[in-house]
């Protein structure tokens, strides 16, 4: 009987022993699991707030395509005038140029008609009678 007693008093001391060891893994597990509660909830918020800066970028990007439309649009427009504005000088220059030679042919053509004229008029001046008009050689 004494030796049962030892035997049942050597289960119980491993009973503790092993109720010991149970309650140190539980507690390094609670450890454990606080710890990665802790880094999930750090974790939920970096996530929240890049959320928050991604919404944030992605309005910025909205608003300034519909800027960049906005002024492709204004540019275009103004390229079209440019143009418009372009060719109409192109047409007036064209207009100026033909004009000019047109201008420049009629006084070529009127100082040869002056110089014939000219000519014309010395020659009949020098066969006058008592002409003093000297004959130009």
């Amino acid at each position: 009987m004494l030796q049962d007693l030892d035997q049942i008093t050597a289960r119980i001391g491993q009973v503790v022993d092993r109720n010991r060891q149970l309650k140190a893994e539980r507690d390094r597990l609670r450890a454990q699991l606080d710890d990665a509660e802790r880094t999930s909830r750090k974790l939920r918020e970096q996530c929240a707030q890049r959320d928050a800066a991604l919404l944030a970028l992605q309005e910025r990007m909205s608003e300034q395509d519909g800027e960049v439309i906005q002024k492709l649009a204004v540019s275009q427009a103004s390229e079209g005038q440019l143009r418009e504005q372009l060719s109409l000088q192109l047409a007036s220059q064209e207009a100026l140029t033909s004009q000019l030679a047109a201008k420049e042919a009629d006084v070529s053509r009127l100082k040869r008609v002056a110089g014939e004229a000219k000519e014309r008029i010395d020659a009949v001046l020098s066969r006058l009678p008592g002409s003093s008009v000297p004959e130009e050689v």
